[in-house]
């Protein structure tokens, strides 16, 4: 059921970039991944289809093609040719048992089961923008493979109104129906991870400047919003704030920066607040707030920063395993020897660490509250 059998005909590939284009033929199985279309046999310019265009009734769909959106009828998809696809077909051979899977719990399997498919396609398709080249194929592979599982256990649950509710076993039920949601949520649990670590992979790929900029340009945004709120709180147009809180709200979102030693962006924000200033009757802040202290700040943590990724790591020992203070990646990390059993994982989660594959390790950043957190987590004394 999870063999790789991917219906790639004339579509983009995996990553988007457009592919040679070949004659398909248009069937009810691809219908729902065709984008274009041109007339059997013909050299006639491709024309729009639009798959479920409209909706007349329950599950009662009409497809339409072209400018005028003239309907277009399963029966007569014999007579066209798909020019171009939305995405391959990366679960067209499952659509039988995704079908299959309502035959218990839906008057209307075989619509639910095509539904079904145009999701998870779509969603995976999605998925496949942000995962690399090199792991695109692992991931259609198990991303099939939980597809199925799904299908199995929603094949297991019933509705009395479809088997009839004589001897109609609820207790049964509601056990498959719970075991369908479980497995929903593991599956989609397992995207999310997949594709965080994919996101952050890609940002921590990008370059300093890109990433430097981008922030500098959302601060910026942040900025210019609240201090044109001060400036109509100080003209009279906008009654009813309390200036304070929009002057607060630049010194801390500042103040993150400089935390963080960041004396680029804080300084381009100070420089901001000069600007602004000059050109208003009362500023915005004061020259008498710390605000424009935040430079030396940044400077001065940039600089702590930067010693403290130099030291050599500090390692505490436990019955279990290690506590480790990676000062370079600014991460505490607890290193079992053994996998640690759930209610210990869920503790972990409730107290800020995350599973890091790539270390190996249960990890969140460096901070005096990670530290408290890993003595209550471990019960260690006098860290």
């Amino acid at each position: 059921m999870t063999t790789m059998k991917v219906h790639e005909e004339k579509v983009r590939d995996f990553t988007g970039n457009a592919g040679e284009q070949t004659a398909t033929p248009l069937t009810k199985a691809n219908a729902h991944r065709a984008s274009l279309i041109r007339r059997k046999g013909t050299d006639d310019e491709a024309i729009p289809f639009h798959f479920r265009k409209k909706c007349t009734g329950m599950n009662v769909y009409v497809h339409t093609y072209g400018k005028d959106e003239a309907e277009l009828r399963p029966s007569d998809f014999k007579d066209w040719d798909v020019a171009e696809f939305k995405h391959p077909g990366y679960l067209e051979d499952m659509e039988g048992a995704a079908s299959d899977a309502y035959r218990w719990n839906s008057f209307e399997p075989d619509e639910r089961g095509k539904s079904d498919i145009m999701h998870y396609e779509a969603q995976l398709h999605e998925d496949l923008q942000q995962i690399p080249a090199e792991k695109q194929e692992d991931y259609i592979r198990t991303y099939r493979s939980g597809f199925t599982a799904l299908t199995g256990c929603l094949s297991r649950c019933a509705s009395p109104m479809v088997t009839g509710p004589a001897g109609f076993n609820c207790r049964r039920n509601e056990k498959a129906n719970n075991a369908y949601r479980n497995k929903y949520n593991a599956f989609q649990e397992w995207r999310n991870r997949i594709l965080l670590t994919a996101r952050r992979a890609a940002e921590k790929a990008r370059p300093e400047k890109e990433r430097q900029e981008e922030a500098w340009l959302g601060l910026k945004r942040q900025i210019v919003s609240s201090a044109n709120t001060i400036r109509e709180i100080d003209t009279g147009k906008a009654k009813g704030y309390d200036r304070s809180l929009f002057v607060s709200s630049i010194l801390n979102k500042v103040g993150t920066f400089a935390s963080h030693g960041n004396v680029e962006i804080v300084q381009r924000a100070v420089d901001l607040i000069i600007e602004y200033n000059s050109g208003v009757k009362k500023p915005v802040i004061t020259a008498r707030s710390r605000f424009f202290r935040l430079p030396e700040a940044a400077q001065r943590m940039k600089e702590k920063l930067q010693a403290a990724r130099q030291q050599d790591n500090k390692i505490i020992e436990f019955e279990d395993g290690k506590l480790v203070w990676n000062y370079e990646e600014e991460r505490l990390q607890i290193c079992f020897n053994d996998i640690p059993g759930e209610n210990k994982r869920k503790e972990l989660k409730s107290y800020g660490f995350r599973w890091s594959p790539r270390f190996k390790a249960w990890q969140r950043q460096l901070t005096g509250n990670a530290v408290y957190a890993a003595g209550k987590v471990l019960n260690l004394q006098n860290m």
